[in-house]
C-alpha cells in the first residue's frame, strides 16, 4: 500500500507540481528531478523520490535524493526510505548528442523497517535524453544497497542539461 502511495505522489509531483517550479529552479542554479527506483538485494525496495542537483563544474553535478516506498525481504514487507548524495559526470552537458551517457558515485543512507538503518556506497552509470519542454528523461543502473535501477526526469538548466 505504501508503494502505491509513493508512486501516486511521484506522478502528482511530476505532472502537476513540478512544471511551475522548473523555471524557478533554473534561475537558482538548482536542478530539480523526480525518480522511481528499484533496489534489489536480500531486502528489495521500490521507491519514488525527488532530487535536487547543483552544478559543481561544467561536466559535474552533485545531487541529493530523498525517496521512500516499500521494501520486502525475509517473508515480510515494510516501509523503506533513503537519502543519497551522488556526483554525476556528464559526457555531454550541452545537448550535442540526443542521448548522453554519465557516470557517478556517492554515499547513501537507507532505512527499511525489515532491516533497520545502513550506509551504502553508490556507483551508477546512466543516460540522459533530449530536452522535452524543460525536462530531460533519464535511466540509470548501478550498485548501492543492492543492484539499483532508476528512471525519471530532471529539469534542464538555463543553459545545457
Amino acid at each position: 500500500m505504501q508503494a502505491r502511495i509513493a508512486v501516486a505522489a511521484f506522478l502528482v509531483w511530476t505532472g502537476v507540481l513540478a512544471p511551475p517550479r522548473v523555471a524557478a529552479q533554473r534561475e537558482s542554479g538548482l536542478q530539480a528531478g523526480a525518480r522511481f527506483d528499484v533496489m534489489a538485494s536480500s531486502i528489495t525496495a521500490v521507491q519514488a523520490g525527488v532530487e535536487m542537483s547543483k552544478l559543481a563544474s561544467t561536466n559535474v553535478r552533485v545531487g541529493l535524493t530523498l525517496a521512500g516506498g516499500e521494501s520486502s525481504g525475509h517473508g515480510r514487507t515494510g516501509f523503506s526510505a533513503r537519502a543519497d548524495l551522488v556526483g554525476r559526470f556528464l559526457l555531454d552537458p550541452n545537448f550535442r548528442m540526443r542521448w548522453a551517457p554519465y557516470a557517478g558515485g556517492g554515499l547513501g543512507l537507507r532505512y527499511d523497517t525489515i532491516g533497520d538503518w545502513r550506509g551504502t556506497v553508490i556507483a551508477v552509470i546512466g543516460v540522459e535524453g533530449p530536452n522535452w519542454g524543460g525536462v530531460v528523461p533519464f535511466a540509470e543502473g548501478g550498485f548501492g544497497g543492492g543492484v539499483r535501477l532508476g528512471v525519471g526526469f530532471r529539469a534542464t538548466r538555463r543553459v545545457g542539461r
